[in-house]
């Protein structure tokens, strides 16, 4: 079994991805309003909660893609070839996120460490 229950060596059912996906990014924004986020940072709260759960979402399908890849018997080109196509697919989901993240990360972070010092 999968971490979200879905049965060994399948690919989760995208309609479920989304849902926890969503769903992690809802945590990020549920976590740093109730930490009293200014609203001013609405808009990168949004791209950094986005971009955080799509990449936790990448981290899954991309070890699920590896699984396959890997499995036993598994010896038939088209097939791999298929596979690193489709492991390409999420690399290349997985950098652009990295590169989206890191101007809220960045900011969000600075905030936290300002009010970090000026409560301390």
């Amino acid at each position: 079994m999968n971490d979200d229950g879905s049965p060994a060596g399948e690919i989760a059912s995208d309609l479920e991805r989304a849902r926890i996906t969503a769903q992690v990014a809802h945590g990020v924004v549920i976590k740093l309003k109730e930490m009293g986020l200014p609203e001013s940072f609405d808009g990168d709260l949004a791209n950094l909660s986005t971009d955080l759960g799509d990449l936790w979402a990448a981290h899954k399908t991309l070890t699920e893609r590896m699984d396959l890849l890997l499995a036993p018997g598994e010896n038939d080109w088209g097939s791999v070839g298929d596979q690193l196509v489709d492991l390409r697919a999420s690399i290349d989901h997985v950098a652009w996120h990295l590169k989206s993240v890191r101007r809220p990360l960045g900011k969000v972070t600075r905030f936290a460490y300002k009010l970090s010092r000026e409560t301390a």
